[in-house]
């Protein structure tokens, strides 16, 4: 199966336990409002790139480096959820 192939049924996929399934329906908009808080949250830590100093250098760089990896491993999880649940309801309805 071409990877075309694929990305149309993992759409689609996806679309229908949105539509279908609270649970995924629930998680996936849970992850997408953390997201955004942490995105929110990692605003101010750019100020010192537009001369607005928060906290020292070094600081501001944990900070971001922080904050940015508990942003990789939450997408990381997330996809992991959604690959799971996809391919049971893959598992569960064949034909579709």
């Amino acid at each position: 199966m071409n990877p075309r192939a694929r990305l149309t049924i993992w759409q689609t996929t996806h679309k229908e336990l949105l539509s279908n399934d609270a649970h995924y329906r629930r998680r996936f908009f849970r992850y997408l409002i953390t997201l955004m808080c942490f995105c929110g949250v990692l605003l101010p830590f750019y100020l010192p790139f537009f001369g607005i100093p928060l906290f020292g250098f070094p600081a501001n760089q944990c900070i971001i480096v922080s904050i940015a990896a508990l942003i990789v491993i939450l997408s990381l999880r997330q996809f992991h959820f959604q690959k799971q649940s996809i391919r049971r309801y893959r598992q569960a309805n064949p034909g579709t």
